[in-house]
């Protein structure tokens, strides 16, 4: 279920990316107008930052034992001294789809599941700053949302459009960070040989990783709703000429021109 919802949202952005390469706008460092970029471009970051998680995260082989009560054979060897154990259980696990760990307590050392829980909060993260982005981009006003038409934005306001698909997901990803985050560190503790302290941790994997999958189908549900007003993105871009001035300034040092970048900001900084 996780894999193939990730592997669409992937799919979705690409989309995005594709049909919105043309589209010109201002780009922003600080909230402030900066150097042109395109949308697409800007959508196409956050494809090729999930597919690098995605691709790690489908490498994730989570381990296992099979070494008796404390992990040292004792019960087995006891029983049928002849056999290599070690050479035998570790072809067990591996048959079982998990990746054997010889040196072990009573339990299997949690590592690969923090590993794991931490490429899920890490596309999280990701997967917010990208509601985050597509929320400031519809204030802007360079996106709009598509909806039914009797959909209600507003309990009082009827003309509203409410981006409450990227706010859900945003909601549910923040629930599940928290969630992971508390996984990720306290799995790799555990007192002397076990103990019982991470029994109900534990029973909230299901819990973060439902979080996690609500909150990509919200965002997957904005990203098929959203309409493009390039016009509007172009407009705003000629009505800031000044975010050239970058470019002008490394043609002027190309040139040999010194002070190059003082020379332009008198012109421009402060001035539209």
């Amino acid at each position: 279920m996780l894999l193939p919802v990730i592997s669409v949202l992937i799919l979705e952005l690409c989309s995005l990316a594709k049909k919105s390469s043309q589209c010109v706008m201002l780009s922003r460092t600080h909230g402030q107008p900066a150097s042109p970029t395109t949308f697409g471009k800007e959508i196409a970051v956050f494809a090729q930052r999930l597919m690098d998680r995605f691709e790690k995260l489908k490498k994730v082989r989570f381990a296992g034992k099979l070494n008796g009560a404390v992990g040292n054979y004792n019960a087995f060897v006891a029983a049928f001294p002849e056999i290599d154990w070690i050479k035998e259980t570790k072809q067990f696990v591996r048959k079982m789809g998990l990746e054997p760990i010889v040196a072990t307590t009573q339990i299997v050392p949690h590592e690969s599941y923090s590993d794991f829980f931490y490429l899920i909060s890490s596309i999280n993260n990701i997967v917010l700053s990208l509601n985050q982005d597509l929320w400031l981009y519809l204030s802007y006003g360079y996106l709009e949302l598509q909806t039914e038409e009797e959909e209600v934005g507003s309990s009082t306001m009827p003309h509203k459009r409410n981006p409450k698909d990227l706010e859900n997901s945003e909601g549910n990803l923040e629930i599940a960070n928290s969630l992971l985050k508390l996984l990720i560190f306290r799995l790799q503790r555990n007192r002397m040989q076990r103990d019982l302290s991470d029994s109900t941790i534990k029973r909230n994997y299901g819990v973060a990783l439902a979080h996690s999958i609500l909150g990509y189908k919200r965002t997957i549900s904005a990203i098929k709703r959203i309409r493009i007003n390039s016009e509007k993105m172009l407009q705003d871009l000629l009505n800031h000429p000044e975010v050239f001035s970058e470019a002008l300034q490394v043609l002027l040092r190309k040139e040999g021109s010194e002070n190059a970048y003082f020379q332009v900001m008198k012109f421009v900084k402060n001035k539209n």
